[in-house]
């Protein structure tokens, strides 16, 4: 979730992934490659990008935009919701949202004064992988943003009266998305896959566990997780490199570095068989399901195929589901660190579930056994890269590009050759990738409606449980 501070108010906004978009200046991309002695060329516009570091490991990116008059600094920590405490989910996500209550000598008060007096924006952001803070506002503010955010960032006191106001708040919002039928569709199926798996439950946590998240747990996660070698600081804006470098060592040149976690867990399995949960809704409504299966780690060698492969099979549902009316079918790949979930979400009136379902699961079936329509293929690898070229319009989105290409350990190629590599990408190894990542065998369904209807209907497709 993200906590935002403005010039004018708090708000809180609903964060669902960290895809943001932005423009960069800088040149066609042309650079040698190790072990290519040929200079390999991008169609992107790519950023200027000058890097230096601290003593204690954090690591400084400046994409300098001069005379623009505005700044932003972003530091993002290599660590999120994956790592949080058993039976204490969101605490990553809280841990975040504590920042903004003060450090450094501040109170909650103080930090929104400053944020007004300086026409700053301020939000943090707690993802699976990592954890946001970016400060913007004008280039005379940078030292300011750099005091405010070493205050934030290094000596936050976790006062326990904001704590439990935050819970608070975020029980109850947590409490009004389980009301939707298609959130709760989708938090059963991703329980079904991934088990005792940190991804069986919200990033954000539940009412549950966040009601059993203490002051010392917030202090644990800081002291284990926010530490200079695990974090990049990029400024972007009307700054120089040699300004970024003298202020962070002011500012962040104090905060202690540690020892890194990586992310260790254990592989996943799929489920044993297919297996099938109904919610018991009223058939007055229209019917919510959730077909979930493991996806594909943002780091595997065919993540780009994985990726088109989703694209596509999105497409053929669209086509198979087209001639039912009120059908609609949306299928998303959520690649993490670990191997995120593949879902795809319909919504359709009671009637036509039972066969948009079967749709499902035939046309998951037939791409493992042939070849995609090469227009379809060809189509996905052009939304891919246009979704690139978007991100690097702006400075902030081309930001986000290189603090991913660091989080996931991409490598400095990675804009240069992503086109390439997108465009090699055959029917083929579609094919390929959906024998290698889609499991209709093995897949979790969860469907919010009336039991009365569905419970015969689902047994034919695995074991079925309802739900009241």
């Amino acid at each position: 979730m993200e906590e935002s501070l403005g010039s004018k108010k708090w708000a809180a906004l609903a964060s669902v992934l960290l895809l943001s978009q932005l423009v960069s200046v800088g040149v066609h991309g042309s650079a040698l490659v190790p072990g290519n002695p040929r200079p390999q060329t991008s169609p992107f516009v790519l950023p200027i990008v000058k890097r230096d570091s601290l003593l204690n490991g954090l690591q400084l990116i400046t994409l300098e935009q001069q005379s623009t008059g505005s700044v932003s600094a972003h530091l993002r920590i290599n660590s999120g919701g994956l790592f949080d405490l058993a039976g204490k989910g969101g605490l990553a996500d809280i841990t975040a949202g504590m920042l903004l209550k003060g450090g450094g000598g501040l109170s909650s008060r103080n930090v929104t004064d400053t944020v007004e007096q300086l026409g700053l924006t301020v939000g943090v952001t707690a993802g699976w992988d990592s954890t946001d803070i970016v400060i913007s506002g004008a280039s005379d503010s940078l030292e300011a943003i750099f005091d405010l955010l070493g205050k934030l960032l290094i000596t936050p006191p976790f006062d326990p009266k904001e704590l439990e106001s935050l819970k608070a708040a975020r029980i109850a919002a947590l409490i009004k998305e389980g009301q939707d039928d298609a959130a709760a569709a989708q938090r059963k199926a991703m329980e079904a896959v991934y088990g005792s798996y940190p991804f069986s439950r919200p990033a954000r946590g539940t009412a549950e566990s966040i009601a059993q998240i203490a002051r010392t747990d917030l202090v644990y996660y800081h002291t284990r997780f926010y530490i200079a070698n695990n974090a990049e600081m990029l400024v972007s804006g009307d700054a120089t490199a040699e300004q970024v470098t003298r202020l962070a060592r002011s500012k962040l040149g104090a905060w202690k570095k540690g020892e890194k976690i990586p992310p260790t867990f254990k592989s996943l399995e799929p489920q044993a068989a297919r297996r099938v949960f109904i919610l018991d809704r009223s058939d007055e409504q229209p019917a919510r399901a959730s077909v979930a299966q493991i996806g594909v780690s943002r780091r595997a060698e065919d993540y780009f195929a994985a990726v088109i492969t989703a694209d596509v099979l999105g497409q053929q549902l669209s086509k198979a589901t087209a001639g039912h009316e009120g059908t609609t079918v949306e299928t998303r790949l959520d690649a993490r660190f670990l191997p995120g979930p593949l879902i795809v979400s319909i919504k359709s009136a009671p009637a036509n579930l039972a066969g948009d379902l079967d749709a499902v699961l035939d046309t998951i079936t037939r791409m493992q056994t042939s070849l995609p329509a090469s227009d379809a293929v060809e189509s996905a690898k052009a939304r891919l890269i246009a979704s690139m070229a978007e991100r690097l319009k702006t400075t902030a989105g081309a930001g986000d590009v290189i603090l991913d290409i660091e989080t996931y350990g991409l490598g400095r190629d990675y804009v240069i050759r992503f086109a390439d590599r997108v465009n090699s990408i055959t029917p083929a190894d579609i094919q390929r990738a959906a024998q290698t990542h889609l499991k209709p065998q093995s897949v979790a369904i969860a469907i919010a409606g009336s039991v009365s209807r569905f419970e015969i209907l689902m047994k034919k497709l695995g074991t079925v449980a309802v739900l009241k």
